[in-house]
Order: C-alpha cells, then structure tokens, then sequence
C-alpha cells in the first residue's frame, strides 16, 4: 500500500524544520567565532533597547558583549533545543490529528506533550526500521526525548532551576530509567553544552524517522522505509528555513 500522503507531508515539514535548526546552530556559531568586539559593537543599538511597542530600557553594551561573550555556547544551545523540542511537539499534535481524521485511532492522547510522547514511546518501540543499531537505540531516543522536554519545562516554568520535579517527571520506559543529571541535587541552574544539543537534536531527528516508519507500517500498511539516498534528497536550506 502507498504511504499515507497526510503523515508524510507531516514527517517531512519537521524533519525539514529540526535539520533547519541544526543549520542555522553552526550559521550563527561560526558567525560568533568570525566577528570581532569592535565590529559587534557598532551594530548594536546604542544605550537604549526597545523592549515593548512603548518602552524602551537604558543598557551597556558592553555588558551585554561580556555576558554574551560567557555564556554564548550554552545560550544558542538552549535557544536552538527549544524550537527542535516545539517541532516534535508540533508534529506529534498532527500525526495523532490524521490517525483521528483516518479512524486509525478512536481517540487523542491527554492534551500534554508528556502524555503523548508516552503513546508514541509504545508506538515506535515496536518499529523494526532501520540497522540492528538503530533498532536498538530506540529506547535510548525516547530517553533523551523524554530528558529533552523536562529541561525545557524548567526553562519555562522555573527560571532555569532544577527542582524535584524534573526528576518525578520522567516517562517510563519497560527496563529503562528516566535519565537524571547528577546537578539536579544541588539545584544549579541548567547549563547544556553545544555537543548536548546536538546528540538531542540527532535522537529528535533519528525517533522522527521511526515513528513516520511504523505509523505508515500500522496504520497504513506500508513496509517501505523512507531513504534520503533513495529519494536523492540533498539538503535545500531555502526549503529548510522558508519551507518554500
């Protein structure tokens, strides 16, 4: 049977979207790594950022390039991993549409990501697609899937802190712990490396193939895998960043 057309224009706008993401990451950190103090600070605004449609805030730029200049790395990471973690989200939200709209399933997850990652953790861990390897990761994804979304949440909900929360919060997985950075004890505050991102926005990219895989194998009765090499699909960054 040929795969669901609705599923895979739904697959493809987030894989496009992520591999965008992980493109305008190194754009901006070679962008970072190029520029120099000087030139940086002719470009930018002059002691006072607007900050609403009415009110504007005295400010130094130069305190603005210091800090910038410390926390760069795992800033841009954070920024990056938040819109990869809102593509997925985006994207479970319309597959679980489309099997409601199909009659695939009788009926939506929960309305929170959290409740919907569990049913896709109970989808996706069934998938045969891919090397032994990649079968075999599969658990591991949705760890760091799962671990992705609990950081997040504490970008959004406490000032970048982690709490006791974070930890109660994890998915369970069969035979698989939630995964806990040891700095939740001390209650620092989240601090990711730009490699973190990276290995998070490859497990968001890699589980996004395998839930496409085993939707279209379940529900629609296709067995064929997706291939970029098949398809000759290279990369198009103004179709990745306009989706045009």
């Amino acid at each position: 049977m040929p795969r669901d057309k609705k599923i895979k224009k739904i697959f493809e706008i987030a894989d496009d979207g992520i591999q965008g993401v992980v493109g305008y990451f190194f754009y901006v950190l070679a962008c970072k790594n190029a520029v120099n103090a000087n030139s940086l600070l002719s470009k930018l605004p002059d002691k006072v950022i607007p900050i609403t449609h009415e009110w504007s805030r005295y400010y130094n730029p130069h305190d603005l390039i210091d800090i910038m200049n410390s926390l760069f790395n795992p800033y841009h990471a954070r920024i990056c991993l938040i819109s990869t973690i809102s593509i997925f989200e985006g994207a479970l939200k319309n597959f679980i549409e489309r099997l409601l709209d199909a009659n695939k399933i009788k009926q939506s997850p929960k309305n929170s990501y959290k409740k919907k990652l569990e049913w896709i953790f109970r989808e996706v861990l069934k998938s045969n697609y891919g090397t032994a390897t990649m079968i075999a990761r599969i658990p591991e994804l949705c760890l760091h899937i799962d671990h992705a979304r609990r950081i997040r949440n504490l970008w959004m909900h406490n000032n970048g802190l982690f709490d006791e929360h974070y930890k109660k919060d994890g998915i369970l997985l069969p035979k698989y712990s939630p995964i806990i950075d040891v700095s939740y004890k001390n209650k620092k505050p989240v601090i990711i490396k730009p490699e973190w991102f990276l290995a998070m926005c490859h497990s968001h990219i890699e589980l996004l193939h395998q839930i496409h895989y085993q939707l279209q194998k379940k529900y629609f009765g296709q067995k064929k895998s997706y291939s970029y090499k098949e398809l000759k699909k290279r990369i198009e960054w103004h179709r990745l960043l306009t989706g045009v």
